[in-house]
């Protein structure tokens, strides 16, 4: 019983010393205009052809609301894989030609909010930086796992696999 107490005050006091606020950001080069990759980008449902999360699973559910590239469009799914899980990404911001920005919600296997942005920067004419960005805050007990699971390492090599194959596939 008393290891078990241990144990417990252990994970508290380590919670409240753990980061809750997570940002992860990735960056890829794709010589294309800035324009053409913004056009392809702000429609959600292009997400299907280069985003890790929407290709790993060919069984997800998936559903859609709105108007695909204006802000409000919102983007259902439900997989049985726990790293998919069940969620709604909503377009929340554009800056037309710059930016889209999305609210993310994850309703299992954990229920989670998220703010996920792709930014672009036109290098010269024909090459653009892209910029996505994913940021989370994980409340106490679930700073602890995610401290355990590396949560830059995770997801971090998710988007930087996402964005590889959306710069092969505006390359091509």
């Amino acid at each position: 019983m008393i290891v078990i107490v241990l144990i417990a005050v252990a994970i508290i006091v380590l919670g409240s010393y753990l980061k809750n606020d997570y940002l992860i950001v990735r960056e890829i080069n794709v010589e294309r205009p800035k324009q053409q990759i913004f056009s392809y980008i702000k429609l959600l449902r292009n997400q299907n052809e280069y985003s890790y999360y929407n290709r790993k699973d060919p069984n997800t559910v998936k559903s859609y609301s709105g108007t695909d590239g204006e802000v409000g469009f919102t983007y259902s799914w439900s997989s049985k894989i726990n790293s998919i899980g069940t969620g709604t990404q909503t377009i929340s911001k554009i800056i037309e030609g710059d930016e889209i920005c999305c609210n993310i919600q994850f309703t299992k296997p954990v229920p989670l909010k998220s703010f996920a942005s792709i930014a672009l920067t036109a290098i010269n004419e024909n090459e653009t930086k892209v910029t996505w960005t994913f940021s989370s805050h994980y409340n106490f007990p679930l700073n602890v796992i995610i401290y355990f699971l590396n949560l830059e390492k995770l997801i971090g090599t998710d988007i930087a696999t996402s964005l590889v194959t959306l710069k092969e596939n505006l390359e091509r």
